[in-house]
């Protein structure tokens, strides 16, 4: 009798394994030192808080040194999102982009009730068919940080809302290696964004393995050679 009990309850054990819910979202603020080309230009925030109906990611970064800082030169960047289905969405986005001589704003809203996905610039207003688990440009870190605290590795997919098109970005959870920042000595692990077709950008994260995935390095080379590296100076939650 003992011997049969256990095979019986094996499906049953595997089946509730793979219904374990997705790590839970943690509110935190976290302040990066930004490089361009190895030259200080700039601060940026990165925070996280729950809201009555969701979450709100925030991105604001500042020019405060050289040319940025004599151009006044800003970009916030705001997220409001859902858990549905245990996945993140997106219900709206919000860039603003500033200097002392122009500026640009761009938005993405979601509405599942009229299964649309609306994009909007100052030129322009394209609309497209609603995607279940549809995020922004910077709300995916998010669900890139929360996979890998599920364990999740090898290549993970996306379904993200860019500027212009609604696409799926792919990315390759890469070797676990020790990174020094300004906020210390940090155990990391790398992610690469691929890109389906090359155009000399590479863009890599490095999530904190101890922080709760709050990344701690953000490497992104241009194809004219240009570099912008935010690197993490405090994190509190």
């Amino acid at each position: 009798m003992k011997n049969s009990i256990l095979p019986a309850l094996l499906p049953v054990a595997m089946l509730l394994a793979g219904a374990a819910p997705a790590a839970e979202l943690r509110p935190f603020t976290a302040n990066y030192e930004m490089q361009r080309s190895g030259d200080a230009v700039g601060e940026a925030t990165f925070s996280l808080r729950q809201t009555q109906g969701g979450w709100e990611y925030d991105q604001s970064t500042r020019g405060t040194h050289g040319m940025a800082a004599l151009a006044a030169a800003s970009v916030d960047e705001r997220s409001l999102l859902d858990v549905v289905g245990g996945a993140l969405q997106v219900r709206s986005y919000r860039y603003h982009m500033s200097t002392l001589v122009k500026s640009s704003n761009r938005s993405v809203d979601v509405d599942p009730a009229s299964n649309s996905i609306v994009i909007r610039d100052k030129k322009h207003e394209q609309s497209f068919p609603m995607q279940a688990g549809v995020l922004d440009q910077s709300s995916v870190t998010l669900a890139i940080a929360r996979d890998l605290a599920d364990g999740k590795r090898g290549t993970l997919s996306y379904v993200v809302a860019t500027r212009s098109a609604v696409e799926t970005q792919r990315y390759v959870v890469g070797k676990e290696q020790p990174l020094q920042v300004p906020a210390g000595s940090l155990r990391t692990i790398v992610v690469t964004r691929l890109r389906d077709t090359p155009n000399g950008r590479v863009t890599a994260y490095w999530f904190g393995l101890d922080n709760g995935f709050v990344p701690v390095r953000i490497v992104q080379n241009e194809p004219d050679g240009d570099s912008w590296v935010a690197s993490l100076v405090s994190l509190s939650r």
